[in-house]
């Protein structure tokens, strides 16, 4: 028989002290890496980093060490703003507002719906409501339907 790996339970100071630096490791490690390094649980690394001061980061999320955390602005990266990229944006919404619609601007671009979407929010395109089609794509000018007073 293997005698089994027992661990000698951390108090006091040696508690104080590994919590410590375990809070200091944070801002550029996580809570795994910091287990892996100091050959803890990631249990225990989460309770010592608690008793350290240190605020866990949700779950899934990444940090880029040197930024701070919680970061400003939590949402995606933002496009890259190239010059074509302008140029497509202001092609894009002007055609838009011209009466072509989206599905329109999906063929004569070859662009998939949604970038075609996301270049008209990001040109400030007044986004009209689905299935309104502008006055000279409809195919019928009816008046509209009299009311049943």
């Amino acid at each position: 028989m293997s005698a089994a790996k027992t661990r000698t339970r951390l108090k006091g100071a040696a508690r104080e002290e590994l919590a410590s630096t375990l809070a200091k490791g944070y801002a550029n490690a996580s809570v795994r890496q910091l287990a892996v390094r100091h050959g803890l649980s990631f249990g225990l690394t989460q309770t010592l980093l608690r008793e350290g001061g240190a605020e866990i980061r949700p779950k899934g999320t990444t940090q880029v060490p040197g930024q701070p955390w919680p970061p400003k602005d939590p949402h995606r990266k933002p496009s890259r703003m190239t010059e074509g990229r302008l140029v497509l944006i202001f092609d894009v919404c002007d055609r838009y507002e011209a009466g072509a619609t989206i599905r329109d601007l999906v063929v004569s671009h070859g662009l998939p719906f949604g970038t075609v979407q996301q270049l008209l929010r990001d040109g400030g395109a007044e986004m009209r409501p689905p299935h309104v089609l502008p006055p000279h794509k409809a195919r019928w000018n009816l008046p509209p339907w009299p009311s049943s007073h």
